[in-house]
């Protein structure tokens, strides 16, 4: 891509698929959000594209006639010239064997076929970041290499004058030895970010692979549904087509929950997350969350709410409570199968805000309270119950933002309480 794309593009995308329609598509999502896009119907072009003008990062579908995307990656990888490009494989095959084979052959992502558009462009966007902070890092270190190397050579030259320049010697000496801790400290600070580059890619490979399985039942549930109401509608009692359209519903909030859940435990792992308190009334903004998840759950399940009058008026982040509220008592429905009452409470002790959650389900057995807060750790009792194994982290994230607390008390068969506290 020459100086004059650079400017005008965010990158250069070549996007590989011999399906004339998802090509279309592609590069118009990608085009529309500023990018260059190129696209070949085969891998035999793909690669004589690649050779002629080297691309930012390629989108390689796995599954194409003659030479697939496996094929494809590893010739990629086995150049000097094209082994640093990214590679997301794009595929219908939804295999974990499949996921492993091209994690292997040096593919950086793993997007599953029907993709969704905007996890399309999160993950173009990741990894050109990705991309671009590794090119960033490797010019800084060979600058301070290159610096470090013309200062010896001033330090050997200085060796031949005279002895009237020793003073000199000596105190470009120490420069030179501060020069040379500095080099070390950075290349410190290299291997860690290249120690985070790779946990951030294994924590996005982890989210890639539980909300790939995540998303199965919604969009089985909505792509069943629509079928019935576009081949039968008419056959249907209105009942049935508002069972169908509630249906469909709840599998669209479920998605855009696990999204909503996926982005906000990302912009945390990348530091990106801030409080931005503004006015709120607290107790009315609970009962609201309160409300909107009595409708979700079923007629087993009571919601209740009680709250300490005159609470102290402060200023709160909205986004940051409502993961709190929302998680820990989505969690106490979900995992309540059997119904009960889900009792919340909310009051103040001198200088914090108490937010406690009980329940009457399945309990937490002993053995797994230790990692309760960890990412994608779901306890051994939960037998079918579906989960991805964030919301408990988030809830950690967010009270650690506070700089609060969250205690939680449980009991196999009895329930589980949690307790949030947050400073004033």
């Amino acid at each position: 891509m020459n100086s004059s794309q650079a400017e005008a593009t965010k990158g250069d995308i070549l996007v590989v698929d011999d399906q004339p329609n998802n090509l279309r598509l592609l590069s118009n999502l990608l085009t529309e959000h500023g990018y260059q896009v190129r696209k070949v119907l085969s891998g035999h072009l793909a690669l004589k594209a690649i050779q002629v003008n080297p691309p930012d990062l390629i989108l390689l579908d796995i599954l194409m006639p003659e030479i697939d995307g496996y094929e494809v990656c590893s010739l990629l990888k086995a150049s000097e010239q094209t082994r640093d490009i990214p590679v997301i494989f794009l595929s219908a095959l939804n295999e974990t064997i499949d996921k492993v084979k091209a994690f292997q052959l040096g593919g950086v992502d793993y997007i599953s076929k029907p993709f969704q558009l905007e996890e399309v462009v999160a993950r173009v966007e990741n990894q050109l970041t990705i991309r671009q902070l590794s090119l960033q890092l490797k010019d800084q270190n060979a600058q301070l290499q290159q610096e470090i190397r013309n200062r010896i050579t001033t330090e050997l030259a200085l060796l031949d004058l005279n002895q009237e320049l020793e003073n000199r010697v000596a105190t470009r000496t120490e420069e030179l030895r501060l020069a040379n801790e500095k080099l070390q400290q950075l290349e410190v600070q290299l291997r860690q970010a290249l120690t985070q580059e790779k946990e951030l890619n294994q924590f996005y490979n982890r989210i890639l692979a539980t909300i790939a399985h995540e998303y199965r039942t919604p969009l089985t549930a909505l792509s069943s549904s629509a079928q019935i109401l576009d081949l039968y509608r008419d056959k249907l009692t209105p009942e049935k087509q508002h069972k169908h359209l509630q249906r469909m519903q709840s599998a669209v909030k479920h998605l855009t929950r696990l999204v909503n859940d996926v982005l906000f435990l990302s912009k945390t792992e990348l530091d990106k997350v801030d409080l931005t308190p503004v006015p709120l009334k607290l107790a009315e903004f609970c009962r609201e969350i309160v409300e909107e998840l009595q409708l979700t759950a079923t007629n087993r399940h009571t919601l209740q709410f009680n709250y300490q009058e005159n609470c102290p008026e402060r200023e709160w982040d909205e986004r940051v409570l409502r993961q709190i509220l929302t998680n820990l008592l989505s969690n106490a429905i979900k995992y309540s199968p059997n119904g009960g009452v889900i009792d919340f409470q909310l009051y103040y002790e001198q200088d914090e805000i108490i937010l406690q959650i009980k329940d009457q389900g399945i309990g937490i057995p002993p053995e797994n309270q230790a990692r309760l807060f960890e990412s994608f750790h779901r306890a051994s009792n939960v037998g079918m119950i579906q989960g991805t194994g964030l919301g408990l982290s988030i809830v950690k994230k967010c009270v650690d933002l506070y700089k609060g607390k969250i205690y939680c008390q449980s009991e196999v068969g009895a329930g589980t309480t949690f307790t949030v506290k947050l400073p004033l």
